[in-house]
């Protein structure tokens, strides 16, 4: 996973690509990509950006790579973008734009949208008012007319969403069907059910132990708490990601937390490889890990370090 991948896991590095793109957006200073900061922080708002964050998203861009920041006693006033700051923001842009990804995440955020206004007791007019909502983005990028009305028709398809039909995709007074609201409460994505799409599905707690797979009603089924091919896959995927962050000065800790960081990762990549990769194991080893990088002070880094390995850990 790319800096820029991992980034845009939370609302934080997601804010801090944003500041990356509208750096590079900026009149230069000179001909080596210096800029002035000035105009940022005079219109944040026009840029999505937080005036109170820019000097600590700044350095928190150096301590990546990304920028290198001219500091004085009236604070950071130019930066000059590096290459791999430049790289990230085309990255960035090209991530918006990228048509798969926004067709999957814009069904998402109009159910949440919808869930929004239902939970406030509020009717929303039309499914057109979407695109006027703070959701109505795919990180930054405005959803067009045609995107949701694409969105719209797949929802009402599938029985996420009902309301009057009118002319084209437009829904009068939408609402969301129980199936729905179901789907959001239990914090999953329209999306990722299409691949459980006519499975029973029987939720089983077992006093005691977790990481335990369970075979209800089904034949010829062995019963097993080791990880499958892919779960050690999406493991490894996890990690790659995990050791781009263990930098003392990205995590703002010590060469010791690092240090057992690494030790944690080795545990679980250890583990993965043994022939019965033990579950429940590979879990409390990646909690581990959260809990060396919540003592850090960057809290992006920290951020991105708990995304990844939540991710991975919901996959097992």
């Amino acid at each position: 996973m790319s800096v820029v991948e991992t980034l845009a896991q939370t609302l934080v590095g997601q804010r801090q690509l944003r500041l990356v793109e509208a750096l590079t957006e900026l009149e230069p200073l000179d001909n080596h990509q210096q800029v002035g900061v000035s105009p940022l922080r005079a219109e944040s708002e026009k840029w999505g950006l937080e005036s109170g964050a820019i000097t600590s998203d700044l350095k928190y861009l150096q301590s990546i790579g990304l920028v290198q920041c001219f500091e004085s006693v009236a604070g950071i006033n130019n930066v000059f973008i590096k290459q791999p700051g430049l790289d990230a923001a085309g990255e960035f842009k090209q991530l918006k734009c990228d048509l798969r990804k926004r067709v999957q995440e814009i069904r998402d955020a109009v159910l949440n949208w919808l869930y929004d206004l239902y939970l406030q007791d509020v009717q929303a007019a039309s499914t057109n008012a979407f695109v006027a909502s703070d959701r109505g983005n795919f990180f930054g990028e405005p959803y067009t007319q045609s995107e949701l009305d694409r969105a719209v028709r797949w929802l009402r398809s599938e029985e996420y969403i009902k309301g009057v039909a009118v002319y084209g995709d437009e829904l009068l007074r939408p609402v969301l069907t129980p199936k729905a609201i179901r789907t959001i409460e239990t914090g999953n994505s329209v999306n990722a059910l299409l691949t459980s799409a006519g499975v029973n599905v029987t939720e089983v707690h077992v006093q005691g132990s977790s990481g335990v797979n369970i075979a209800v009603a089904s034949s010829n089924v062995n019963q097993s708490n080791t990880l499958t091919q892919g779960q050690i896959e999406q493991v490894e995927k996890m990690l790659g990601s995990v050791r781009a962050l263990l930098n003392p000065h990205i995590l703002g800790v010590t060469d010791e937390v690092i240090a057992d960081a690494q030790r944690v990762v080795g545990e679980i990549e250890a583990e993965t490889r043994t022939s019965t990769p033990e579950t429940r194991k590979v879990k409390a080893l990646a909690l581990k890990l959260m809990e060396l990088a919540a003592t850090g002070t960057v809290q992006g880094a920290i951020d991105a370090i708990n995304t990844v390995v939540q991710q991975g850990i919901t996959g097992m």
